[in-house]
């Protein structure tokens, strides 16, 4: 069997003879991109094999291993900015601060429970409902060692309850903690909380390891249905433990010390957690298989917490809308609504509620991963070297930052609304999304920037930094972008036909997300992805779907509020629409 060899992990493998690498490397628990899913046509999976007879770079996907070799991934492919905070305190709005009372998911209490007498033949179980409250669950594998533990701790001590459920008798009172989880298409987070305070202990964050599947859900669905080993299944519960022990590290506390857990994410994440087949999602008439609140043992789902925890997982509205919008509603202040607003949540799914009073209506639109850096030629994700910004200097220069200042190795989403938002301001690029040729550009746009028009694989592109590998947008990425940004703008429109209303009557949009917290409110505006008219109307609310999942996690009232929010926010299927399709087409020009 040939070995494979990762250079710089120091980590060797045996794979069959013919194994494709991509493969190798999954096998090897690496991380590799892959958003087309393995189909060789994106290029991000892109290897270099430095020893054997086909050294280079290849596509992963597409390279079969047939003897021992060295590979080297590239270094970026790994990690990203991923963002775990809600507003920022300059974004101008505030998420909720005005939860109802409290009503606790986790509540511990001390109590002394009495014993049972001659005169009275009361079973253990119903003393200690007595003393607690005759609505409190025992789980049969807590009563069947009841009368040990109360004996163990002299009948007098700390009762732990997870929505009336009784789950641990401790000697004295000590903290207890949740989790919540926002599971994200490309990055996952965990937040551990003080179940009594309410306070954030730890937080941590990962990529979601299903990207080696594929970018978008379409593509995750897709291999979860062809392969039914539950691969991806797999890699998300994975994934939740990994951060669940790093957060209890990080704080110091025992893993059983946490008691209860909550996971929101879109209805195909949410259905891969679950173990459920999302095959429903890609058949019409596009429906989950499953989508209310779901309730069961956290063991059941492979996280190693207290034995007898619980975990929840937020309800579904409809379609792809999933328990992260759900979780992005519970995050916003009472009368957010008050008011026509327009929250939206752009990345490879993107999802959007309009609303006014109590009259919500949501859709999501395939956007695909452009928006991510995926599909671009030098597309990546938002990590370090990653050209976040362009603009236009005050002397007319064409200007980059990228992440923490490093050297740019690639171009991420802001950016690229940004630099196409700079060619059309310099009319280098059409509205129709056209490269014009040079003998058309102004005079001092010729003069500057006329030798950055170049061919790259036979596609007229602009090079952005200088040098035969410089970093540069292609005819085809301008393409990509047109498409992603035609699919939110049409469904922000047809969202407004549905409430009878127009854009510009829109008073507030709240943008969610990782991409929306970077993006330049200005570039998307100007590019059409967003109204140009709601410019000055435009707040970043950051990672409103993790601020929503730790409120849901740590009080029962919001719980039930996900409930009411779902089955009252109505759903615009927009996949065979064909008001879809004819708006679409007109939304393609910048």
């Amino acid at each position: 069997m040939p070995t494979v060899t990762f250079d710089k992990k120091e980590q060797t493998i045996e794979v069959n003879t013919g194994t494709l690498l991509i493969d190798a490397v999954r096998k090897a628990g690496l991380s590799v991109d892959a958003p087309c899913g393995g189909r060789g046509t994106c290029g991000k999976c892109r290897t270099l094999i430095l020893t054997g007879s086909q050294t280079g770079p290849r596509l992963s996907c597409q390279f079969l291993v047939t003897e021992d070799i060295l590979v080297q991934l590239a270094d970026h492919q790994s990690s990203g900015q991923i963002l775990e905070t809600g507003t920022s305190p300059n974004s101008g709005f505030s998420l909720k601060a005005d939860s109802p009372e409290s009503s606790p998911v986790l509540v511990e209490c001390m109590a002394a429970i009495p014993k049972s007498t001659l005169d009275e033949a009361v079973s253990d179980c119903r003393l200690v409902k007595r003393a607690l409250g005759k609505q409190v669950q025992i789980p049969l594998s807590l009563a069947s060692t009841l009368r040990r533990t109360l004996q163990s701790v002299d009948y007098r001590g700390s009762f732990v309850l997870c929505l009336d459920r009784l789950l641990a008798i401790r000697k004295e009172s000590s903290p207890c903690y949740v989790l919540a989880f926002d599971i994200g298409t490309t990055t996952i987070v965990s937040y551990l909380l003080n179940a009594g305070t309410g306070q954030e202990v730890a937080v941590s964050s990962m990529l979601n390891p299903q990207t080696a599947y594929g970018a978008d859900v379409i593509s995750r669905c897709e291999y979860a249905v062809s392969h039914k080993e539950k691969t991806l299944t797999g890699l998300v519960r994975s994934a939740l433990c990994t951060l669940a022990r790093e957060n209890a590290k990080k704080a110091g506390v025992s893993m059983e010390d946490i008691y209860f857990a909550l996971a929101a994410g879109n209805t195909c994440m949410q259905h891969l957690y679950l173990g459920i087949s999302p095959d429903s999602l890609i058949q019409a008439p596009y429906t989950a298989t499953v989508d209310e609140l779901q309730l069961l043992p956290a063991s059941s789902l492979g996280l190693p917490i207290h034995p007898l925890a619980e975990t929840a997982v937020l309800p579904s509205i409809a379609g792809f809308v999933g328990g992260d919008t759900v979780a992005v509603l519970l995050s916003l202040p009472k009368d957010t609504f008050s008011r026509l607003t327009l929250v939206l949540d752009i990345g490879t799914n993107g999802e959007m509620v309009l609303g006014k009073g109590d009259v919500r209506y949501t859709c999501s639109t395939a956007a695909g991963p452009a928006l991510e850096g995926a599909k671009i030629s030098c597309g990546m994700r938002g990590t370090a070297g990653a050209v976040d910004h362009v603009f236009l200097s005050e002397s007319g220069e064409l200007s980059l930052t990228t992440i923490d200042g490093a050297p740019p190795v690639g171009i991420c989403g802001s950016g690229l609304i940004d630099l196409i938002r700079c060619l059309l301001d310099l009319k280098i690029l059409s509205p129709r999304g056209h490269f014009k040729k040079t003998e058309t550009w102004t005079g001092e746009a010729a003069a500057r920037y006329g030798r950055r028009l170049v061919k790259r694989d036979g596609i007229t592109a602009f090079l952005l930094t200088d040098g035969e590998d410089g970093l540069f947008l292609s005819q085809k990425d301008v393409r990509e972008v047109q498409l992603a940004k035609s699919a939110i703008a049409v469904g922000i429109e047809l969202l407004c036909r549905r409430m009878e209303v127009l854009p510009d009557d829109i008073e507030t949009v709240l943008l969610a997300g990782a991409f929306g917290n970077y993006m330049t409110p200005e570039s998307a505006c100007r590019i059409g992805l967003i109204p140009p008219s709601l410019s000055d109307r435009i707040f970043g609310i950051g990672n409103a779907a993790g601020t929503g999942a730790k409120l849901a996690a740590l009080d029962r009232k919001l719980l039930e509020k996900s409930r009411l929010l779902a089955q009252n926010t109505k759903f615009l299927e927009l996949a065979s629409s064909r008001e879809f399709q004819t708006a679409y087409i007109s939304h393609l020009n910048f």
